[in-house]
């Protein structure tokens, strides 16, 4: 029997409690979601927070729906030019200049946001920061993620190099060691369902988190990769929220 430690993001809840029986899929934790989202125009956009205001197209009161352009950064000769779309809809309700943050109101006062086990057990310690799964399956915590969650089966990329991703890899859960921008993207474009790697750049996360792609990557240790590689694990199922890898099948 092994633990499997989920921590909490700030502002989740559990639904749980310690001693039940879980399976997988099961809500463990939710937070209800504000009405109102964020886009920080400085960081979107690679911009100084005194620019921010000059490049946004939309004001205060106005109402976007998703796709909708709503800052346009030029560059010093007007030749090229970089677009932001709103990936939310809603009402402009302000723009704060201290921090570029542009805020909307969606009106989803009543949704929540969950988060599941990626695992059967049983839960062995439950907080407002942390729920402990013991378990009797196999697997592996990372370290960061972004996306969802998948199950597949691996294709191992043992060069690091986006030439080796082929049609092989299609369905497949991608394993490798320092996965860059361009095999992130070249996995997603060709239809990988996942990828793991030891070396993931935090800019190449947020970036795939921004495109809202939602194939799920998972940055985990040397020696879970070593596990992975030469305990003949056929097939993995993988749960970005929780940054938790299962093996399937050995």
């Amino acid at each position: 029997m092994t633990s499997l430690p989920i921590n909490l993001p700030n502002g989740f809840m559990p639904r749980i409690k310690t001693g039940d029986n879980i399976v997988v899929g099961q809500v463990i934790a939710s937070k209800n979601l504000e009405d109102s989202q964020v886009i920080n125009i400085p960081q979107a956009l690679n911009i100084k927070i005194t620019r921010a205001k000059k490049v946004l197209i939309k004001a205060p009161g106005e109402e976007i729906s998703k796709g909708d352009v709503i800052a346009i950064k030029s560059n010093l000769f007007g030749t090229k030019k970089t677009i932001l779309k709103s990936n939310v809809e809603g009402t402009i309700i302000r723009y704060e200049r201290n921090s570029g943050n542009l805020v909307v109101k969606t009106g989803r006062i009543n949704s929540e946001e969950d988060i599941v086990s990626p695992i059967d057990g049983i839960i062995g310690m439950c907080d407002n920061d942390k729920i402990l799964i013991n378990t009797d399956r196999n697997f592996l915590s990372g370290s960061k993620s972004v996306g969802s969650e998948t199950a597949g089966e691996i294709f191992f990329l043992e060069v690091d190099d986006m030439y080796r991703i082929d049609s092989g890899a299609i369905g497949k859960i991608i394993v490798g060691h320092n996965l860059n921008r361009e095999i992130l993207l070249k996995g997603i474009g060709i239809g990988s369902v996942g990828l793991i790697g030891t070396a993931i750049n935090d800019e190449d996360i947020e970036h795939i988190r921004e495109k809202n792609f939602t194939t799920p990557i998972i940055e985990i240790d040397e020696e879970s990769i070593k596990r992975i590689m030469t305990g003949n694990v056929k097939k993995i199922f993988m749960d970005a929220k929780t940054k938790t890898v299962i093996f399937l099948s050995l």
